[in-house]
């Protein structure tokens, strides 16, 4: 028979734990984009869609004519659909980047200010959202017609893509 008692020490079990857990804790990180889990749609979209997509996304942004506006001007604009930024997301976790030609006639002069360590950070707010947003089931007219990010993300991602080039030189 076996008595216990709510002051018991619990019982352990030998060879049953896991590497990953005896030294440290497994912190799950909603900031890592690796960690996003994307709707299949989305998952089965190809380098070379992606590689005519992303031009799209940079050339509706010059359309916005976002040069001259303020941080907050662009942060109150909530004109990108979840499935934009989505895609943003998904480039960013391939680790891609590109060049933006004539980058001081695209961007508002406050992101240069910004080196790539803050930038990144803004960044990681930017996953974590649509990580704590984004479903395996939504559909992608679901995301289409949800316009939740702000011109301000797209500013951070797509500056962020242009720093990241290796051929970006800072002036």
């Amino acid at each position: 028979m076996c008595v216990i008692s709510r002051y018991s020490k619990p019982y352990r079990t030998q060879g049953f734990q896991s590497a990953i857990f005896k030294h440290k804790l497994y912190v799950y990180d909603k900031a890592d984009p690796n960690n996003i889990k994307f709707p299949q749609f989305i998952e089965d979209i190809s380098d070379e869609q992606m590689n005519k997509l992303i031009p799209k996304f940079v050339e509706k942004y010059r359309s916005q004519k976002n040069k001259n506006r303020d941080r907050d001007e662009l942060d109150d604009e909530k004109v990108w659909n979840d499935l934009e930024v989505v895609l943003l997301i998904k480039f960013y976790q391939k680790e891609w980047s590109f060049i933006i030609l004539n980058e001081d006639d695209f961007f508002p002069h406050f992101v240069y200010t910004y080196n790539i360590d803050p930038l990144k950070k803004e960044i990681d707010k930017i996953v974590g959202h649509v990580n704590d947003r984004l479903t395996v089931d939504d559909t992608k007219r679901e995301l289409l017609t949800s316009h939740k990010y702000s011109s301000l993300d797209v500013t951070y991602l797509l500056h962020y893509f242009a720093m990241s080039h290796p051929d970006y030189k800072e002036e």
